[in-house]
C-alpha cells in the first residue's frame, strides 16, 4: 500500500469514527427528521381542530353578508339581530366572535371584529383574507356581475412568457426563477457551511500535528506533498460521505412521511429545473469544496498552535460571509451588478452563479467562464500549495503571518 493511501485512510477512518463527526451527523439527522415530521408533531401539542364560530351583523344594505360562505377553518353564522344581540352569544359561548359589516364612503366593505379576547395570529390572518375578498366581491357585484362571474374573474391566472426576438429559445418564466432562486439558495447555504465546518476541521488537524511534533515525523517518511494530498483528500472524503448521508435521509424522510406528500412536492420543483442546471450547481459546489479545503491546509501549515486556527482563517471566514450575505441579497434581485461581479470571483462564484444559471436569462458562456475562473484558481492554488506546504509545515516561528509566509517561502526553495 502506497504512504499516500496509508495516510488517506488513517486521516480519513479516523475522522469517520471521530464522536464529533458522528454527534454533528446525527443532530444533522434529527434536525431533517424534525423538519419533515413537524407537522405532524406540531398537531399533537395543537388544540383541537375545531372551526371558528363567526357571527356575520350585516349593516351595508348591499348584501355583503352572502359573501362571506363558511369553510373548513371559519364556520359563518348570518345574524338578523342587532349588534348587542350578537354580543351576547360571544359573551355566552356560542360564537367566537361578531364580524360587523359596514360601508365606507366610497362604498367600500368596512369590517370590525367584535370578540371577548383578542383572536391568535392565524385566526386574524384568515378572517382578513375572507374580508378582503369579500370586499373584492363586493366591488364587482356593485359592477351589475353575479358572483359566479366575479369568482371566475378572481380566480383567473395567466403565466407571462418571454420570446427572444433575434433567438428562437424561450425565456424563463417567473415561477422557473422563483423555484431557481430558493434552491440557489439552498446551494449558497450548504457551501458556506461545509466551508466554515471543514475548513476548520483540516486546518485544525494540521495544526494539531505541528503542535504535537508529530508533523516532523510524518514528513521524515513520506513527501510534504503527498502528506498534503492525503489531507486534503481525507477531508473531501468526510465531507462528501456526511453529504450523501445527510441527502440519503432527506429523500428517505420526504417519500414516507405524511404519505409522500414532500416527495411529490420536490419531484414537482425538481421537474421545472433543466438538468444542465443541476450539473453546473453540482460542479460548482464541488470545486468550491476542493478551493476551501486546500485553503484550510495551507492556512493550518502557517500556524504551530491549535489556538491559532480561529485567526488564521478568520479572513477566509469575513469572505464566506460577504459572499452569502451578497446571495441572500440576489434572490429579490439576481440581476445586479453586484451578484454579476462576485458570481466571477473564485471564492464567492460557487454561491451566486448558480443562482444567476437558474434566476436570470443569461448565456451559458458567462456560467462555463466562471467554472473555468474557479477550476484555473484551484490549479494554480494546487501548485503553490505544493510548494509553500514544504516550508509552511515546518515553520514555528512566533510573530504575525506575514512573518511565518516569508520563512515558509524560503524554506520552500
Amino acid at each position: 500500500m502506497s504512504k499516500f493511501s496509508v495516510l488517506f485512510f488513517q486521516s480519513y477512518s479516523s475522522k469517520l469514527k471521530a464522536k464529533s463527526f458522528l454527534i454533528t451527523t446525527i443532530i444533522m439527522l434529527l434536525a431533517l427528521a424534525a423538519i419533515f415530521m413537524w407537522p405532524t408533531v406540531s398537531s399533537w401539542f395543537s388544540p383541537g381542530s375545531q372551526p371558528m364560530k363567526i357571527t356575520v351583523v350585516d349593516q351595508t344594505g348591499a348584501n355583503a353578508g352572502a359573501l362571506f360562505q363558511s369553510g373548513s377553518t371559519i364556520k359563518f353564522n348570518h345574524f338578523s339581530g342587532s349588534v348587542k344581540q350578537a354580543d351576547q352569544e360571544v359573551m355566552q359561548q356560542k360564537a367566537d366572535g361578531v364580524l360587523l359589516l359596514n360601508l365606507s364612503g366610497d362604498d367600500r366593505l368596512a369590517a370590525q371584529i367584535r370578540s371577548e379576547s383578542t383572536l391568535k395570529l392565524n385566526d386574524q390572518q384568515t378572517l382578513e383574507q375572507y374580508v378582503q375578498t369579500a370586499n373584492q366581491l363586493l366591488i364587482i357585484q356593485q359592477m351589475h356581475l353575479t358572483t359566479a362571474q366575479a369568482q371566475r374573474i378572481l380566480s383567473a391566472k395567466v403565466t407571462l412568457n418571454q420570446q427572444l426576438i433575434d433567438s428562437r429559445s424561450s425565456g424563463k418564466t417567473s415561477s422557473e426563477k422563483t423555484t431557481a432562486s430558493f434552491i440557489s439558495y439552498g446551494i449558497a447555504l450548504l457551501v458556506y457551511l461545509f466551508a466554515v465546518s471543514y475548513l476548520s476541521i483540516i486546518s485544525s488537524e494540521i495544526a494539531a500535528e505541528k503542535d504535537s511534533r508529530i508533523m516532523e515525523i510524518i514528513i521524515s517518511s513520506a513527501s510534504p506533498a503527498i502528506h498534503l494530498l492525503s489531507r486534503v483528500a481525507a477531508v473531501l472524503a468526510l465531507a462528501f460521505t456526511q453529504t450523501v448521508v445527510l441527502i440519503g435521509a432527506a429523500l428517505i424522510l420526504a417519500y414516507y412521511s405524511n404519505s409522500g406528500k414532500y416527495w411529490d412536492m420536490m419531484t414537482h420543483i425538481f421537474s421545472a429545473i433543466s438538468p444542465y442546471y443541476l450539473v453546473l450547481s453540482l460542479l460548482f459546489f464541488i470545486l468550491a469544496c476542493i478551493l476551501y479545503t486546500l485553503v484550510g491546509a495551507v492556512l493550518g501549515s502557517l500556524v504551530s498552535k491549535v489556538q491559532d486556527v480561529g485567526q488564521s482563517v478568520m479572513p477566509v471566514t469575513f469572505i464566506l460571509m460577504i459572499g452569502f450575505f451578497v446571495a441572500i441579497s440576489g434572490m429579490n434581485n439576481p440581476d445586479t451588478l453586484l451578484v454579476q461581479i462576485f458570481s466571477y470571483i473564485p471564492f464567492t462564484s460557487s454561491m451566486l452563479m448558480p443562482m444567476r444559471i437558474g434566476a436570470t436569462d443569461m448565456g451559458l458562456w458567462q456560467a462555463f467562464l466562471s467554472l473555468l475562473i474557479l477550476a484555473f484558481s484551484i490549479i494554480c492554488l494546487f501548485l503553490f500549495s505544493l510548494r509553500f506546504y514544504r516550508g509552511s509545515v515546518l515553520t514555528y516561528t512566533s510573530g504575525s503571518i506575514v512573518k511565518k509566509i516569508k520563512q515558509a517561502f524560503s524554506l520552500s526553495k
